[in-house]
């Protein structure tokens, strides 16, 4: 019967041990059997990831924050192109126009009509003549009339518009030939507006016939 190495190994250090001990004396055994290195073992498979579960509904906003503070005002800007100092137009009568025969009647004898560069200011003139007829057998103020700038064409004369020709003769004067020369200062927009020369005729007498011409100034603002 042969005997296991590893346990005879293990004999022979424990009687070297037992002969050291009871004689003082070491003695070494002989060296062990050597052994070839066993084989690494298989390393175990990564397990699967679990899948990500469904995503759960949002849920209610949250009310609004208080409002910041104010933030620093920002630099100012680069100033614009400067706006138009002054434009005008001018129209005129190419005929005559005979104002309406009836008492306190608006006639337009003509319109200008423009375009304001901008918010501002015109200065609108308008000069002519009517021929004033005069009825003898009417009342002393027979010939009764004013011409004006109005802002339209359907304007009375409001009694105290400056600038207006207010013309007033007596019975059994002859039909004269009166000139006019109306100003008057108002206000446009940017844009379409319009002003108009204007004739009522207070006493209703007829025979009439007038001519005229408008001018309009702009400007951006009145002087200080």
């Amino acid at each position: 019967m042969s005997l296991n190495p590893t346990l005879a190994s293990s004999v022979l250090t424990s009687l070297a041990s037992a002969v050291a001990l009871a004689t003082g004396v070491v003695a070494y055994g002989p060296p062990g059997i050597a052994y070839a290195q066993g084989d690494a073992g298989v390393e175990s498979p990564q397990g699967i990831p679990g899948l990500e579960g469904p995503r759960g509904p949002p849920g209610p906003t949250g009310p609004t924050g208080p409002e910041g503070p104010e933030g620093p005002e920002g630099p100012e800007g680069p100033a614009g192109p400067p706006g138009p100092a002054a434009a005008f137009k001018d129209a005129a009568t190419t005929d005559y126009v005979m104002p309406a025969a009836a008492p306190d009647a608006v006639t337009n004898l003509l319109p200008l009509r423009f375009r304001a560069p901008a918010s501002g200011w015109v200065y609108v003139s308008g000069n002519g003549y009517c021929n004033v007829p005069v009825d003898p057998s009417a009342s002393a103020s027979a010939t009764h009339y004013v011409v004006y700038v109005a802002e339209s064409p359907d304007a009375p004369f409001s009694g105290a518009l400056p600038g207006a020709a207010f013309v007033r003769f007596p019975s059994g004067a002859t039909m004269q030939q009166v000139p006019f020369a109306v100003t008057r200062v108002l206000p446009v927009r940017a844009g379409a507006n319009g002003v108009y020369l204007n004739f009522q005729n207070f006493s209703g007498l007829a025979g009439y016939s007038c001519q005229g011409n408008l001018v309009a100034f702009f400007a951006g603002a009145k002087m200080q």
